[in-house]
């Protein structure tokens, strides 16, 4: 009996502490307000190419181009990568004026070998900054200027805001968003929002992100992980080179319509991440002993995705409820208990903070059957993990709400 209530004990104060972590970040976000936009690094613009990886991205790759285009100074190029396609991808992309990269290989490494190929392409004329956006977004007007300067200026690499949703800004969509965009709003800009008003690094997570040249040519770009990109932060980071959150450079896209590539897409995600949760996070706390910086993004990304985190701590809430219903052990219970109270507030705090009051009433409402939704996934992880990377296939229907 005194074996289970150490166990409860410790299972709740594990989720409590990962608890901690995110709240921490949420409510620096919430109650210290959105920095202020930082003044332009004075000097020369540093010349930069926005690095497209696209794969069959025919339909999509145009709007991205059109966002990217008009930001391009005189010394600036957007370069695409047509990975593999079988479409009119090059076509299009020499018509919007970009230059093209058509690569051909066995098509196993996915977006880390066609951003590899077209890194090897720039030796030719390498650029002081390299820019990457994905085909399926849209950089906001001086995005691409904010995350040049910002790479410059720190010498190292940056990450955007990277949201998914209708709205031209975040929280500005007039239609109640999804959970999944909800989730992202907290994982993409209230967490590393938080961690630079802490001063401290961030991982990056995706398209809008910048770097000077030569630290990305030969980086190793993710190897060895589905979650790549923040794979890279970790490599990038254990290198003396930590990623810093530019909250003015905003890029968004559309999370897909149709459930089955949504589930792909969430898969691979979540996987990635849980996977270094597991695998690599122990291994990174052993390397940030004496290095603060490293030792904040360990702790950053052994919080896991949040339905996950809620998932955890039900469970965990259960089992201290058993304990305190046959024994006299009231310690994980009351562990729990301010543990949930604490992932509540935060949470609510974030979204009231980012999304508003009507988005966030809505959202509550429908976060048990995002949760329950979540559950196959999970167990998918623990019984046979996705180990390769996949791109998730587009959709023309409008967003799942």
């Amino acid at each position: 009996m005194v074996a289970f209530v150490i166990t409860a004990g410790v299972l709740c104060l594990a989720v409590a502490s990962l608890v901690l972590i995110l709240s921490i970040e949420c409510l620096a976000a919430a109650f210290t307000g959105r920095p202020a936009p930082r003044a332009a690094e004075g000097g020369a613009r540093p010349r930069t190419v926005v690095l497209v990886p696209a794969h069959d991205e025919e339909d999509i790759l145009a709007r991205a181009l059109d966002s990217v285009r008009p930001q391009l100074g005189p010394e600036d190029r957007t370069l695409v990568v047509a990975h593999n396609c079988t479409d009119g991808t090059a076509e299009l992309a020499r018509s919007k004026g970009a230059e093209v990269l058509e690569v051909r290989d066995a098509g196993t490494g996915g977006k880390p070998d066609a951003l590899k190929a077209g890194l090897r392409a720039l030796d030719a004329d390498p650029p002081e900054v390299v820019a990457i956006i994905d085909a399926d977004c849209r950089a906001s007007d001086g995005a691409l200027e904010a995350l040049a300067r910002a790479a410059l200026a720190t010498g190292g690499p940056v990450q955007g805001i990277y949201l998914f949703g209708d709205a031209e800004r975040p929280g500005e969509s007039d239609g109640a968003p999804s959970i999944s965009s909800l989730a992202l709003l907290v994982k993409n800009l209230v967490r590393p929002l938080g961690l630079r008003r802490l001063g401290l690094p961030c991982l990056l997570n995706g398209s809008g992100s910048a770097y000077p040249f030569k630290l990305l040519r030969h980086a190793p770009h993710g190897e060895g992980s589905i979650a790549e990109d923040y794979q890279l932060s970790i490599d990038l980071a254990l290198r003396g080179h930590p990623t810093r959150f530019c909250a003015e450079a905003f890029v968004q896209s559309e999370l897909p319509a149709r459930r089955p590539n949504a589930k792909k897409q969430r898969t691979r995600w979540e996987h990635g991440h849980l996977a270094l949760v597991f695998f690599t996070v122990p291994r990174l706390l052993l390397a940030g002993l004496g290095r603060p910086g490293l030792l904040a993004l360990a702790l950053d990304l052994a919080v896991p995705p949040l339905a996950f985190l809620a998932l955890a701590w039900g469970l965990t809430a259960g089992l201290a409820a058993g304990v305190a219903l046959t024994t006299d052990a009231l310690f994980p219970l009351w562990v729990s208990g301010c543990s949930g109270a604490l992932l509540f507030v935060s949470i609510v705090c974030a979204w009231l903070r980012f999304a508003g009051v009507s988005n966030t009433l809505s959202a509550l409402v429908r976060v048990p059957v995002y949760v329950a939704w979540k559950v196959p996934l999970y167990l998918a992880f623990f019984k046979k993990r996705e180990k390769r990377w996949t791109k998730t296939e587009r959709d023309s229907e409008p967003l799942r709400r």
